[in-house]
């Protein structure tokens, strides 16, 4: 590879082949060496390849050196990037410390007011001029005034909060107090009532469903149907009407449904059109994609120059940086949404798609984002109004604004009161937006959900909290003696009928089942009765008492005098009957008659014994068939087989039999007949028992989850009574009249005794020891040590030289080039490797052949990496020469004074029109106005190039310029030669071009502009943007102990408003206007065929004569 360097252009090669013909046919090897010849034609590989790097703008070279003779003969310094810029060395202690005698400085009378102050003292900075170092001492030597005055304060604010917070919560609060103990007191009697009778458990159901249904209903309560789609309404809604009618069982007729086409637009009694096609859904997502791509296209070409205007019209106004940020975002804003909604107004896909429907849904995404603007300022209103009073707090109180609990009070106390001033001002600010757009539409349903607010939703919240449901149903079985009392139900085509019980005649078997399932029925039976109670009234633990009381007895009747004694395998009928029997009953799928279930077919004694017999003589019949082929014989096993069946098991068996079975019959039905004669003297005792286990162990009766279930006798009487009820009022008056106060005063003569003794600790040590042996220490110690200073705080800049800015610009210049390079000779370099690659697989796909890695390919594919990995080498060794070693920390801090920073950007800018255009942008093959797009720079706009380019060199922030009020130090420049970059900045006129600088104002990471955006759901009246949140679900709290602090919410205006669907505004005017016979919402045909009208694709009603529609079929809407 020593050689590859001697010429600069490489050279190709032709690839030779080689195969042996002897191996193949002579037909394939004629094939064969025309392809050979082809491929020799057409590929070939680098002979050689020299790697010849750009040459370098900065006079770097591969490998660093020290120095390089110039053609004069004179050494010319190479500038070292490396070292470029060095961070300052702050450590000047010794220096700082000494006097010129080499002695340390004593203390002078500003050091030592500070230390008697402030418990610290300052040393000015040598090599960091303006900067001072800080010294604190240990509080053992000296706190200072200041600090042990507001030591003093901390200690007043403890104790006063043990007197206003602790001790007024002991008395009244939600947790450990006395008003906690009466609610305990109650709660505690309240679970012992519900203990003995059960006390009632309700609640008033979903609010928050039925409240939003009522708010649907409310919005277009007043709507009416325009004349001309009258016809259209009435065929819909008698359409609804007639299907509601249908019988349960026609309703898998109706799944694929087609109902009329519905009116979308209505009239408001004042004769404002209402139009809701934005509501049909189907309408709606073919719009979507059309806006998507508006919404795209026009967020691009015009953003960065726009943005750029703005900020040079702005920068006269002496705007903060804050607010620099908003107005230009707000203007961007505002013309990105003028040329969208300009744009979705004249788009004729839209325009063909439905006539209007683009002022629709411009409409649309203004009343969204006015509603959302106005629910934005009445939060900043309320965050600009706290933190002013926080402000006023801390001036007027400054001790107890220390209490954090009381701050946090005022606080809460003042947002309940901000949000009842302004509970309507949401909407009435969306209202008055909406008028400034001349949105009648929007501003109509506004007005309504204003008024439903104030006026409705607080009588119905009333009314529906009336509304007593019970937390828990309890369900209890008895079980149906006789069959024939047993209900059977048939269920066909999703109706339920109940039908006559049918008992099978004595000896008929069910029917076999039959194998066609269409249209087939089922049969249910229901063997038990039940009765059911809740826990809405008083005394329902005693109802269900006296409920399961009776359930149980009747089943415990049932299985002691029935079951067990008659129908168990040890019953009385299996000690007499003759022959087996059947005693339960099961239903047939076939007809629903009950026929005897073979599977609970009961043995009896002398069923048994024949079965046993029946099993011996079969056995003894399997051993004479078998052949003799054992190892004694059947002369001598016949015995021991006869022994075994007829003697041990025959024999003995029919003796356990006839001994034991009648025995364990007689006494198991005796013992049960009797435990269920005396069902009603033991069944109330079991269940009184079980009652007390619910009571003591777990309640499994209780009607709220929420609720504890374990133990509750023991919480209601321990835990709530005598704990909470009885003790906590005594602890909590002990605490808040005696250990409160005497806390408070403990606290308070602490302070002041502390305060004290810290007084004349300081001063007994600042004029015995600090002020006659006080000296500036040289480095950290235990009496004093530095807290600030160069090098310690973060808050600090270092400014360093614009000749030292225009080295590392012209370093990051030739790594672009590089970069560009590097790319280019890669593919250059790998070229006959894709040509290989495409001739392959042209010559060779159609056969299903492919390339493998071996031969030619494989030396191919080893020269190629080798020529790559040598243009990496030498690439990464020219890199390493110009990258400037700055740490990441050390990068965000740089930054230059104002005027400097301006020359400099000027500069770049004009070194990069000289060097990129043709050593960058063209080698790059990308056009030039790709390029300035993809950057989101305006076309040739090399100012902003070089801001961008300065920001990834340093940091966003040294576009930030430097302040005289910053923290700043200076960066020295040792043995570099900048004379170039010097002379460079003394040749250049700049002149009036300074005041066009604008970039250094919008700096990214500090004040920075967003591109615009706007989410295509604003266009989409059913998807939600903000949700209301007013019915929450509470939930458990880390530290019940703390003060409970509510949330306040402004989301009374739910955006977009929940607009119900036109079918459902349809049928409620129907209503509205046949109240004698109104259309049942909660029938499942109505529900139904709402659905099926939101699937429905849009139909312009006035050109329904054209609609080709069957009559009198059930898929497109026939009566």
């Amino acid at each position: 590879m020593s050689d590859l360097d001697n010429e600069d252009t490489p050279e190709r090669e032709p690839l030779r082949f080689s195969y042996d013909r002897s191996a193949v046919s002579p037909e394939m090897a004629e094939v064969m060496d025309n392809i050979k010849k082809l491929a020799e034609t057409m590929l070939y590989h680098w002979k050689k390849f020299p790697i010849k790097l750009p040459q370098s703008v900065t006079g770097t070279k591969n490998r660093m050196s020290s120095a390089a003779t110039g053609d004069d003969g004179q050494e010319k310094v190479v500038i070292d990037f490396r070292n470029l810029i060095i961070g300052p060395t702050f450590d000047e202690l010794e220096q700082v410390s000494k006097n010129p005698a080499g002695k340390l400085k004593q203390l002078n009378e500003k050091q030592l007011n500070s230390i008697w102050n402030n418990g610290e003292f300052e040393v000015d900075s040598i090599n960091f001029p303006g900067q001072t170092h800080r010294w604190r001492l240990t509080q053992f030597l000296q706190k200072g005034s200041n600090r042990a005055h507001n030591t003093l304060l901390n200690d007043c604010a403890l104790a006063l909060r043990i007197l206003i917070i602790t001790a007024k919560n002991r008395f009244c609060s939600h947790f450990f107090s006395l008003s906690e103990s009466l609610k305990s007191c109650g709660l505690g009697l309240w679970k012992i009532l519900d203990i003995i009778i059960g006390m009632p458990s309700t609640s008033p159901g979903d609010l928050q469903s039925k409240i939003q249904g009522e708010h649907m209903r409310y919005l277009v309560a007043e709507l009416i149907v325009k004349s001309i789609f009258r016809k259209n309404f009435y065929k819909f809604c008698t359409f609804v009407l007639n299907k509601c009618r249908l019988p349960k069982s026609e309703i898998y007729k109706m799944q694929d449904v087609r109902p009329p086409p519905i009116p979308y637009i209505y009239q408001t009694p004042t004769g404002t059109d209402i139009d809701l096609r934005l509501l049909n859904k189907d309408l709606i997502n073919n719009c979507l994609p059309i806006l998507s791509n508006i919404l795209e296209k026009e967020a691009r070409g015009w953003f960065i120059p726009f943005r750029q205007k703005l900020v040079r019209d702005l920068k006269g106004e002496s705007l903060s940086k804050e607010e620099l940020l908003k107005k230009v975002n707000e203007d961007v804003m505002k013309e990105y949404l003028r040329r969208v909604f300009s744009a979705i107004i004249h788009n004729v896909e839209l325009e063909n798609l439905q006539p209007g429907i683009g002022q629709l849904l411009v409409n649309q995404a203004k009343s969204v984002l006015a509603m959302q603007k106005a629910t934005m300022n009445i939060q900043q209103k309320l965050q600009k109004h706290k933190a002013e009073l926080q402000s006023y707090l801390k001036k007027r109180y400054p001790v107890k604004s220390r209490i954090g609990a009381w701050e946090n009070k005022q606080l809460s106390a003042f947002e309940h009161e901000f949000l009842e001033q302004n509970l309507w001002s949401a909407h009435e600010e969306a209202i008055s937006l909406c008028e400034e757009e001349d949105l009648h539409q929007s501003i109509y349903f506004l007005k309504r959900d204003l008024n439903f607010i104030k006026e409705r939703e607080p009588v119905l919240l009333k009314e529906l909290s009336k509304v007593k449901i019970p937390n828990k149903v309890f369900t209890f079985s008895t079980r149906i003696w006789f069959p024939s009392n047993w209900v059977v139900s048939r269920v066909y085509e999703e109706e339920t009928e109940v039908i006559p019980t049918v008992l099978a005649a004595k000896g008929q078997t069910a029917p076999a089942p039959s194998l066609s399932k269409q249209n087939k029925a089922s049969y249910f039976v229901e063997k038990y009765l039940n009765q059911k109670t809740t826990s809405r009234y008083p005394c329902w633990r005693w109802w269900n008492y006296l409920y399961r009381t009776w359930s149980w007895m009747w089943n415990a009747m049932f299985v002691f005098g029935v079951v067990i004694p008659w129908c168990s395998p040890l019953s009385l009928r299996a000690l007499f009957y003759l022959d087996p029997f059947v005693p339960d009953l099961k239903i047939s799928q076939e007809d629903g008659v009950l026929y005897p279930d073979e599977s609970s077919r009961t043995h009896t004694l002398l069923s048994r014994l024949r079965a046993l017999w029946s099993n011996v003589f079969s056995a003894r019949n399997k051993f004479e068939e078998a052949p003799d082929t054992g190892f004694l014989g059947k002369s001598c096993t016949r015995h021991f087989n006869r022994l075994w069946n007829y003697v041990l098991k025959g024999a003995l068996g029919s003796v356990l039999l006839l001994s034991v079975f009648p025995i364990l019959c007689v006494t198991i039905s005796g013992i049960s007949i009797a435990a269920a004669i005396t069902t009603p003297v033991w069944i109330p005792l079991v269940t009184l028992g079980a009652h007390l286990i619910a009571f003591v162990i777990y309640d499994f009766d209780c009607p709220d989850d929420n609720n504890n279930k374990v133990g509750i006798l023991f919480e209601a009487l321990v835990w709530r009574l005598l704990i909470q009820g009885c003790m906590q009022p005594l602890a909590a008056i002990l605490v808040g009249c005696i250990g409160c106060p005497l806390a408070a005063l403990g606290v308070s003569i602490f302070g002041a005794v502390r305060r004290s003794m810290r007084g004349l600790w300081d001063t007994f040590m600042f004029y015995a020891v600090i002020r006659p042996r006080g000296r500036v220490p040289m480095s950290d110690g235990f009496v004093a040590r530095r807290v600030a200073g160069p090098g310690l705080a973060s808050n600090y800049f270092l400014q360093i030289h614009p000749e030292q800015t225009l080295a590392a610009v012209e370093a990051r210049m030739e790594l672009d080039e590089l970069e560009v390079f590097r790319v280019n000779t890669v593919k250059l370099i790998e070229q006959p490797v894709q040509e290989y690659k495409s001739f392959i697989s042209s010559c060779f796909k159609p056969f299903s052949a492919g390339l493998i890695s071996e031969g030619v390919f494989m030396r191919l594919k080893e020269e190629t990496a080798e020529y790559d990995t040598h243009l990496t080498q030498k690439v990464n060794d020219k890199a390493k020469v110009l990258r400037i070693s700055l740490h990441p920390e050390v990068q965000g801090k740089i930054k230059l004074p104002e005027r400097d920073l301006k020359i400099i950007i000027l500069q770049t800018a004009k070194m990069l029109e000289k060097f990129y255009p043709d050593h960058v942008i063209k080698p790059s093959g990308v056009k030039e106005e790709d390029f300035w797009e993809d950057k989101l720079l305006e076309y040739k706009d090399w100012r902003g190039l070089a801001s961008r380019l300065l920001s990834e060199i340093f940091s966003p922030s040294f576009l930030v310029p430097l302040e005289e009020t910053d923290n700043h130090f200076h960066l020295q420049v040792n043995h570099l030669n900048l004379k170039k970059y010097v002379a460079m900045l003394n040749s250049a006129e700049f002149h009036d071009d300074l005041d066009l600088v604008t970039e250094i104002h919008t700096p990214q990471g500090d004040v920075q502009t967003r591109a615009p955006h706007l989410d295509a759901a604003y266009f989409n009246p059913d998807q939600k943007i903000m949700a209301t949140s007013r019915f929450f679900t509470p939930r458990g709290r880390k530290f019940p102990w703390k003060p409970v602090n509510d949330e306040v919410y402004f989301d009374k205006l739910e955006i977009p408003l929940p607009i119900p669907h036109p079918a459902f505004i349809a049928v409620s005017i129907y209503n509205r206007e046949n109240d004698q016979e109104p259309i049942d919402f909660s029938n499942v045909y109505c529900q139904q065929l709402i659905r099926a009208a939101k699937e429905l694709p849009y139909v312009d009603i006035q050109d329904m004569e054209e609609v080709d529609l069957e009559s009198n079929t059930p898929d497109n809407g026939g009566l």
